[in-house]
């Protein structure tokens, strides 16, 4: 019992790291006035991550992006995904609101007269981020 009850101490009191950047969250992006999709955003000494997932159940689109952060500003680009993704992000004084703008997209297939079948968004596009956890 004794060792069971130490085990437990010991265990109780490792460190644990995580992350604790201030735009920490879930976001909900929203293009022409509509929930496109949803940013699980986090960061660790300066560098964020991101995982973008779009609920339509006829689009599987998703992306891992990553960027060092520059203030309220972070230019995303992908590093896993269905489609090669830039996206430079500014959040607000607020840390509940922001806007990504779509710098360039196109899909993983090396052919550049398909883009669009991936790449719902157009380049240039400013999408209103608002954290909803």
């Amino acid at each position: 019992m004794k060792r069971i009850i130490a085990a437990l101490v010991f265990l109780s009191s490792t460190t644990t790291v995580h992350a604790a950047g201030p735009f920490d969250g879930i976001y909900a992006f929203n293009y022409n006035g509509d929930v496109a999709g949803f940013a699980s955003i986090h960061e660790n000494n300066g560098l964020m991550i991101a995982v973008i997932l779009e609920p339509s159940p006829f689009d599987s689109t998703w992306e891992a992006l990553q960027g060092a952060r520059n203030g309220n500003n972070v230019r995303l680009s992908s590093i896993f995904g269905t489609i090669h993704l830039v996206i430079d992000a500014t959040f607000n004084d607020d840390n509940f609101t922001g806007a990504a703008t779509i710098i360039s997209c196109s899909d993983n297939d090396d052919d550049s007269s398909n883009d669009n079948d991936n790449c719902d968004t157009p380049i240039g596009t400013v999408l209103d981020l608002t954290k909803i956890f």
